[in-house]
């Protein structure tokens, strides 16, 4: 029996929760599923693509965010953020 390759047209999710859900089912599937090597390292692929682009995403998100603040703004809530621990 051959082994189940992962269902992906290739196309990176527009919206970062849809990146994350997707990045949790391949490591759902890499923990349970016994598919072979193959299946695997076509998962592990498609899982490094959903990380790098996830990261783009938060990326974009933050600088989106930066020019809605004043000059200095995100670094005051990242201090306020330090100062709650």
């Amino acid at each position: 029996m051959a082994a189940k390759r992962p269902k992906s047209t290739g196309a990176l999710p527009e919206e970062f929760e849809a990146t994350m859900r997707e990045l949790r089912s391949i490591v759902e599937r890499l923990e349970s599923e016994d598919g072979g090597l193959e299946a695997a390292v076509t998962h592990f692929e498609r899982g490094v693509k959903l990380q790098q682009h996830a990261q783009k995403q938060l990326e974009a998100a933050r600088l989106r965010i930066e020019e809605l603040l004043p000059e200095g703004g995100l670094a005051e809530l990242d201090a306020d953020d330090d100062e709650e621990e």
